[in-house]
């Protein structure tokens, strides 16, 4: 959920119990410490940026073909009062309705114009469409009512938090896979939700326990094929782990027992879950999406390992994905400089926003400033030139990339670590502008 640096967190552990899905689970809870944040941004559907914690938005990354541009912010001052929801990250998203309109569903959400202020939402959910200018505009809360509102029952108590991994839409009915997390990065549980009126209301479908793929099903991805199956890209929810390939059919969504998993050794699916990554060199896998676009499998994901937001394209779900060179997007970068694709200090999450081609590709990616609560926000990105990059398009069939991955220094690799907030009461005074001033250092999950 996001990049932040080591913090030290008590160790004296209390005993709680959730109820998820109609069971009791057991939890070790730790008290949580003092709130940290993710980031905030602006520019609102006028292109005028006038959030007060804005930050100073830098040229377009251009990249050989490539050509990367800030759109804005979703969310903040000038952009989403009207709906009371003014900080939040991820944004994941799923088409609904006969037109334009989709669904796009944040991550812990603030209603107060800074990080922990106001009531703690998550997961929370807007009805937005992309105006003439190309630009992401907010419509309608997701939920019935003219403000914005958690759409899952539940209390924050003890640091518990959904973080909602992906939807989709089958047949009219919008599902929704979250994460029941003790801090981020420690994961109870996940839970598939469904949909039956746009995302409005939402009732449970599934529970799986962690020890599902001993964890590597936790953080999921999905899209229809064109084969009527649904296929699943997968890892762990601590940004140091593989990708994996799963898929069933839609009648099967909530008995995850029942989906098959894909062997890349011998070119099988098999509902026994056989350990080998579909997707493995270089990668530490983060927040991702997959999406099936003109006829290609699209992934574009965070990798940790080379703190940039990556694109890999292939034909075929089952090719050699370690095989496919990946487009560098958007590369992670420090706080001095104006935040652009070349340069997106403490980068994480990577959603394709539905209606995207593989020629002009918009992006919601979030940034959390945990140094000083500054910045955290879901800011909107634009990619033309990948069809180029990848030989989409020509008579050369080239699934593979022409860009060389980004690489960095070791000590400036993303994590998940695990951090509590408090809510505070809304202020009038929004944090001061500014960057910080050395390079980020950021660690590994313990």
């Amino acid at each position: 959920m996001s990049r932040p640096v080591k913090k030290t967190i008590s160790t004296l552990a209390l005993s709680a119990s959730l109820t998820i899905g109609g069971g009791l689970v057991s939890v070790a809870v730790l008290p949580p410490p003092t709130a940290v944040a993710q980031s905030s941004g602006s520019s609102g559907s006028s292109g005028e940026r006038r959030q007060p914690n804005d930050v100073e938005f830098g040229d377009d990354h251009v990249d050989g073909p490539l050509v990367v541009s800030v759109i804005g912010d979703l969310l903040g001052v000038g952009i989403s009062d009207d709906i009371g929801l003014l900080i939040g990250d991820l944004g994941i998203m799923a088409q609904i309705g006969e037109g334009e309109e989709f669904a796009i569903i944040f991550g812990d959400s603030w209603r107060g114009p800074a990080f922990g202020q106001g009531e703690w939402m998550s997961p929370v959910g807007v009805v937005a469409v992309k105006n003439p200018d190309g630009r992401i505009e907010i419509l309608r809360p997701l939920n019935e009512g003219e403000i914005a509102e958690q759409l899952i029952d539940y209390s924050h108590d003890n640091g518990i938090t959904v973080i909602p991994s992906d939807a989709i839409n089958i047949d009219g009915t919008l599902y929704m896979q979250g994460m029941w997390n003790q801090g981020i990065g420690n994961v109870l549980c996940t839970q598939i939700w469904k949909s039956e009126d746009n995302g409005a209301s939402w009732e449970s479908v599934g529970v799986t326990d962690t020890s599902y793929m001993n964890g590597l099903g936790n953080l999921i991805t999905w899209e229809m094929g064109p084969d009527g199956y649904v296929y699943v890209m997968s890892s762990e929810f601590k940004r140091a782990d593989d990708v994996y390939l799963s898929r069933f059919r839609p009648a099967q969504i909530a008995d995850r027992s029942t989906w098959e998993h894909y062997d890349t050794r011998t070119g099988t699916w098999s509902a026994t879950f056989a350990g080998t990554p579909i997707l493995a060199d270089d990668v530490s896998a983060g927040e991702m999406t997959l999406r099936y676009i003109e006829g290609h499998w699209v992934l574009a994901m965070f990798n940790a390992e080379t703190y940039t937001v990556e694109v890999r394209i292939t034909g075929n779900i089952t090719d050699d994905w370690d095989a496919v060179t990946p487009a560098p997007v958007i590369l992670g970068g420090n706080w001095r400089d104006p935040q652009d694709a070349g340069n997106f200090a403490q980068v994480y999450g990577a959603y394709i926003v539905p209606g995207s081609t593989i020629g002009n590709m918009d992006l919601v990616v979030s940034q959390w400033n945990t140094a000083n609560n500054r910045r955290y926000m879901s800011t909107q990105f634009n990619v033309t030139g990948l069809d180029e990059s990848f030989g989409i398009g020509t008579d050369v069939a080239a699934p593979q990339g022409r860009m060389a991955p980004q690489t960095v220094p070791q000590d400036r690799v993303g994590d998940a670590s695990v951090l509590g907030v408090t809510e505070v009461e809304v202020t009038d005074q929004a944090p001061e502008q500014g960057f910080l001033g050395t390079d980020l250092t950021v660690v590994p999950l313990q």
